[in-house]
């Protein structure tokens, strides 16, 4: 077996109470390469088109990549992998922590779950066996709690958990895995729901295997180049220091960060400086934490602000740029206290922030334009900045209490209950809220990616935003020299070329705060394809990882099209189609030229977007041209 993993995979059917292990084959290693790569394979071989997501034949998958518990910088991310109940299409969430390593640790590069158990389990997964325990005790409680009452019944602290909060267990459609003491999530997609459905609470894992490394001597010179980087980049330094929240003041500016339900019109007086950092976000800031094998340490850790209402307890996870935007000002809340409060809400009820703060900015565009009122949302005055409505509304969808039920379906399906032209206000792509950056703001490459993104509403797989205002792009990844930001054609090439690197650093287990190229770095690329090939034993080149980043996008994009995805949603929200964002110099998204182009450039049929049969077969998916082409 290649360097890097463990080389097994776990499989639990809840509904029988059976445990099996099964190899993992190195073909299957050396095509996919891991996380949703190789889960994104398994899910495709055994979820057919019939499976809803919330059916015990579907798939949970925990998934790992091979530089995970390596000893690599920045590489201790897993990814679960379902079909998804917010979009009914294929379904990935990455969290970092150190859950991931442990898993490794415990000898497994992949859990398959499957079934849905009679009551409420936990799986316990140590150097003494796997078990599936009772959880009865925990069910109920919120996803700190969880955390800290199974790691103290368990009698180690060490112990990682994955688990869900109420939002999980009351199936919320956006329901997240929390772990690390409700401050990392596997957030988009409606993961926890299917955790919730399964009857699942959580997934305890210890171990004290060693990742096998096959050249132990170039990963430690590799590593010591990345080290010398995160020590030498201003970019990296300033992330260290203020985390992603350090990108709110200057995404405001350029009209990436968007206000009052992507409206981005400060008809309210609104002022960033209030929850930005530096600025406002400075009172609640009281450190810096990190993840497995990171010296980024990128981290916030929240003070927990003074006694009242919006008091949280100290050190708990602090706020990032996605929460602080769509929960703050895509909702019109600058209140930094009451911020802090709904965001640790979140965390403890296990809710993607994403989307819960798309949703209730949804509701509240909806409330103030008169299609809802206070008979209609429980007495609650959803009006935008109003943060105890918003604090109030998230319990409810939590519990999916009231108005609560209809929000926790996400915008698409709540619009289509409120009606009357509600679904102009939903800002969603194929029912995922779209994440906390403006198409508007980079229209010619964000236009075509957020539209034919695979899971939806994703900022995850690459968006252009800095190569398009700043014109920072990688050599290293093939991009064109001379280069032309306002090319639309060499533009749409760059977005594919990231979209496939994106994927791959996904697979192979960093943190894209690893240095992708939109934190400044233009040549650690190679040094991340390095430390790859010093962990397998491999020796592949930064053009034969696009190609399987490639193939797994493609791969992703087929599951889509077999499970009913058609070309008519590749698109956008009408309101970045048609009304201009006047912080972003009055721009909107045109897709007549960008999305076609896009096609062209990813080999995808014009007419119905399905990845042609000649682009499956070149990139090694030949079975997968049959199913969607007949041939």
């Amino acid at each position: 077996m290649l360097g890097g993993y463990m080389g097994k995979n776990l499989r639990v059917n809840l509904s029988l109470g059976k445990i099996t292990e099964e190899p993992l084959s190195e073909e299957v290693a050396r095509k996919y390469v891991g996380s949703y790569g190789v889960g994104g394979r398994i899910l495709y071989d055994e979820v057919p088109p019939w499976v809803e997501p919330f059916d015990p034949a579907n798939r949970l998958i925990f998934s790992t990549g091979p530089v995970t518990g390596a000893t690599t910088q920045t590489a201790g991310r897993n990814t679960v992998v379902t079909k998804s109940p917010l979009t009914g299409y294929f379904g990935d969430a990455s969290c970092g922590g150190y859950w991931g390593a442990e898993l490794k640790f415990s000898g497994y590069d992949n859990v398959i779950i499957y079934g849905k158990a009679t009551k409420p389990v936990y799986l316990w997964i140590s150097d003494n066996g796997i078990e599936i325990r009772d959880a009865s005790a925990y069910w109920g409680m919120d996803a700190r709690d969880v955390d800290r009452a199974m790691c103290k019944d368990l009698g180690d602290k060490k112990i990682q958990i994955s688990c869900i909060g109420p939002a999980g267990e009351n199936l919320v459609r956006y329901a997240a895995i929390m772990h690390d003491d409700a401050g990392r999530a596997a957030g988009r997609g409606g993961v926890g729901a299917v955790m919730g459905f399964m009857n699942l609470k959580a997934i305890a894992v210890r171990g004290h295997k060693q990742v096998p490394v096959a050249n132990m001597d170039a990963l430690r010179q590799t590593m010591r180049e990345i080290t010398m980087f995160y020590k030498k980049s201003e970019m990296v330094q300033a992330l260290h220091r203020g985390g992603t929240t350090g990108y709110f003041a200057q995404g405001w500016q350029i009209g990436d960060t968007m206000s009052y339900n992507w409206q981005n019109e400060n008809f309210k007086e609104y002022d960033p400086e209030k929850i930005s950092w530096p600025g406002g976000f400075d009172v609640i800031l009281a450190g810096t934490n990190t993840c497995y094998s990171c010296a980024l340490a990128c981290r916030r850790v929240s003070a927990s602000g003074p006694d009242g209402p919006y008091k949280i307890e100290q050190g708990m996870e602090g706020i990032e740029y996605e929460n602080m935007t769509m929960l703050g000002s895509n909702c019109g809340v600058d209140n930094i206290y009451a911020l802090n409060k709904i965001n640790d809400l979140c965390n403890l009820y296990g809710l993607d922030t994403i989307s819960a703060g798309g949703t209730i900015a949804f509701a509240m565009e909806c409330y103030e334009r008169g299609l809802i009122d206070k008979k209609d949302t429980d007495g609650i005055d959803l009006r935008f900045g109003n943060h105890d409505a918003e604090i109030e509304m998230l319990g409810k969808i939590a519990r999916r209490e009231g108005f609560g039920n209809i929000l926790a379906e996400g915008s698409r399906r709540a619009a289509q209950i409120i009606g009357q032209g509600a679904e102009d206000y939903a800002i969603h792509v194929k029912g995922m809220e779209i994440a906390a950056h403006d198409p508007r703001s980079f229209p010619v490459g964000g236009g075509p990616h957020y539209a034919a993104t695979v899971t939806g509403g994703r900022h995850t797989e690459a968006i252009t935003v800095a190569y398009e205002n700043f014109g920072a792009v990688s050599a290293a990844l093939g991009c064109p020299d001379p280069w032309d930001k306002h090319d639309m054609h060499q533009m749409v090439h760059v977005t594919k070329l990231y979209e496939d690197w994106t994927a791959m650093l996904n697979m192979m287990g960093y943190c894209q705060f690893s240095g992708d190229g939109a934190y400044g770095a233009k040549d650690d690329e190679l040094n991340h394809i390095k430390a790859y090939n010093a962990v397998t034993g491999l020796n592949i080149t930064v053009g034969e990882s696009l190609e399987i980043g490639e193939r797994v996008f493609n791969l992703r994009k087929a599951f889509n099209m077999r499970h009913g995805c058609t070309r008519a949603e590749d698109t956008l929200p009408k309101r970045l189609l048609k009304e201009a964002n006047k912080r972003a110099a009055g721009k909107l998204v045109d897709l007549s030229q960008t999305l076609p182009e896009f096609y062209r450039v990813r080999g995808w049929d014009p007419e119905t977007s399905k990845p042609t049969s000649d682009k499956l077969h070149e990139l090694g998916l030949g079975d997968i041209a049959a199913d969607l082409w007949g041939q």
